[in-house]
């Protein structure tokens, strides 16, 4: 079912546009070859109406009821004007009888003739003469025609049941775009259903955050818009928002540094100088990211690690706890790469934490791992790798956040697995201040010496 979820809605759109085409194509196909059918009916009820009257003036002539009405000439005229009105009417679709309208044809002329001899030898027999005329060439004619009208018959059942097998045909065709379209339309309203879902849990948790008064922290506002703009299929927009983001924190916390009054700024340096001087520096640690990803690479295999745009960041994490944790990410990673692909690694740093991504494309973490690194509860690491609930308790010591997830591009398909670090980083030094040098001298040297 997650895979097709995670089928593109623009495919789906096409899908249900294909079986709603499938559907109404086949119907009205199935409609067309039911108007020739009631034709074939139509001709065959003609055929079978006009025949009758020929059988009974055959049968008339046959006993010699010489006064008989169907003996008469009017009659056998209207006997073949039936006829010829039946072949009139199929001649619009003479193509579909087939062999059928030459059968008619030759039975019309057999009907002609037919009644031609009966008017040849009723005449005299009006009158009293050749009573005892045999009538075997009238059976003989007879059956002849009745041979026609039997092929003729023949020819519009085999035509009949060509028909229904086309709509047979036509009515699978109809079930398979049905289902096709029903289908798709109940994916895509899963589809939206489980992105309407998204929103109300993301809009939740920003309304939670509001409320308790963390709305403005970076790190949080990332990860909602980052999280809203994924479940949209806006992957690379939410990694430029992310980017965007950090440096306009940084440039937000440098202005406001810059535009303190003089004396109030002199004051707050002098209180953190002399509570930096107070407290004690345990706990205070400044572990550069890229010492440690150079440190790893010279472990690692060198076709392993990819590093895409790292920039170097002060963590304020233990060197050896931070760099066993990468280490055994990076592990974790390669124990699940196929076709010898990297491990991508990339970094956002924000104004009070930095993030660090290890991508590796081509494989998803289960159901279960996902639930167990956000998860405290212990009955969770029930089967799981023993090497990942490690790497957990290693974040856990070293005090910073994890999270584990399996990217999706643009189109929602997943494209591989990720494990996400949050550690927050080292703090600027208090007793840090602007030096400011002092040079003597002319106004002209001084120029020279600036230039230079």
């Amino acid at each position: 079912m997650k895979k097709l979820l995670s089928i593109a809605p623009s495919k789906m759109y096409v899908a249900c546009g294909l079986g709603l085409l499938l559907t109404l194509g086949a119907f009205w196909h199935q409609q067309i070859n039911q108007t020739q059918l009631d034709r074939m009916n139509i001709l065959s009820q003609g055929v079978g109406t006009c025949f009758n009257r020929i059988s009974q003036t055959f049968t008339a002539m046959m006993i010699k009821d010489i006064q008989s009405p169907y003996l008469n000439r009017g009659f056998m005229g209207l006997s073949d004007e039936c006829l010829n009105e039946t072949i009139k009417g199929i001649n619009p679709f003479r193509k579909d009888v087939g062999k059928g309208y030459e059968t008619l044809n030759q039975l019309i002329s057999e009907v002609h003739w037919f009644h031609e001899k009966v008017l040849k030898i009723h005449s005299p027999m009006l009158s009293g003469q050749n009573l005892t005329t045999p009538l075997s060439p009238l059976a003989d004619r007879y059956t002849k025609m009745e041979n026609f009208k039997v092929n003729l018959m023949d020819e519009i059942d085999a035509t009949n049941s060509q028909l229904r097998e086309v709509q047979m045909n036509d009515e699978v065709l109809m079930g398979a775009g049905l289902i096709i379209f029903v289908l798709s339309l109940s994916l895509l309203s899963l589809q939206e259903f489980n992105r309407l879902q998204l929103q109300r849990e993301i809009e939740k948790e920003a309304m939670n955050f509001l409320n308790s008064g963390k709305a403005n922290v970076g790190a949080i506002v990332d990860q909602l818009v980052d999280r809203a703009l994924t479940t949209q299929g806006m992957p690379v927009t939410a990694q430029i928002f992310g980017d965007y983001h950090g440096e306009l924190l940084e440039r937000m916390a440098t202005k406001a540094l810059v535009s303190e009054p003089p004396k109030k700024r002199e004051v707050e340096n002098a209180v953190a100088a002399t509570e930096a001087e107070e407290e004690p520096t345990q706990g205070m640690h400044k572990t550069s990211l890229k010492e440690v990803l150079v440190s790893i690479q010279n472990i690692q295999p060198k076709d392993l690690i990819h590093m895409a745009e790292v920039r170097d960041v002060q963590l304020n994490v233990p060197y050896e706890s931070f760099e066993q944790m990468m280490n055994a990410a990076i592990n974790q990673l390669a124990t699940r790469r196929q076709n010898n692909k990297k491990v991508m690694i990339a970094n956002q740093i924000h104004s009070d934490k930095s993030v660090v991504n290890l991508f590796l494309a081509g494989n998803t973490f289960s159901a279960s791992e996902l639930e167990f690194a956000g998860s405290n509860k212990q009955t969770l690491a029930q089967g799981l790798d023993m090497n990942l609930i490690i790497l957990k308790e290693m974040v856990e010591e070293s005090g910073a956040q994890w999270h584990l997830e399996n990217k999706t591009d643009r189109n929602g398909a997943i494209t591989g697995m990720n494990i996400r670090f949050t550690v927050n980083r080292a703090p600027k030094d208090p007793r840090a201040k602007n030096l400011v040098s002092v040079v003597k001298g002319k106004k002209k040297d001084l120029n020279l010496e600036l230039m230079n």
